[in-house]
């Protein structure tokens, strides 16, 4: 099941944001990300490509540009080293 994080600070419209998203809750021990993906749902419209970086135990997550207002859903899917994998969905605010 996924975790789901809202994020507090609403994002502009033209801005371009960083979220680093920390998946230490959940590792095992010795465990870490070894890489992740991300998928935008926006409320309407056509989805933005998020991109990705992995410094394990966080996966920073940069959302461009999201011109329409409303709710924008990130769904961040990491593959751990054991070959489990893990959710952490971003819920994010446009509303400027």
């Amino acid at each position: 099941m996924a975790t789901i994080v809202k994020v507090k600070q609403p994002q502009g419209q033209t801005e371009i944001k960083v979220y680093p998203t920390d998946f230490t809750g959940e590792l095992l021990t010795g465990v870490t990300v070894a890489s992740a993906t991300a998928t935008h749902t926006p409320p309407s419209g056509t989805a933005t490509s998020p991109t990705v970086s992995v410094s394990s135990p966080y996966v920073y997550v940069t959302v461009g540009a999201l011109t329409v207002l409303g709710v924008h859903y990130v769904s961040v899917l990491a593959t751990l080293s054991n070959t489990e994998k893990a959710e952490i969905v971003l819920v994010i605010s446009v509303d400027h």
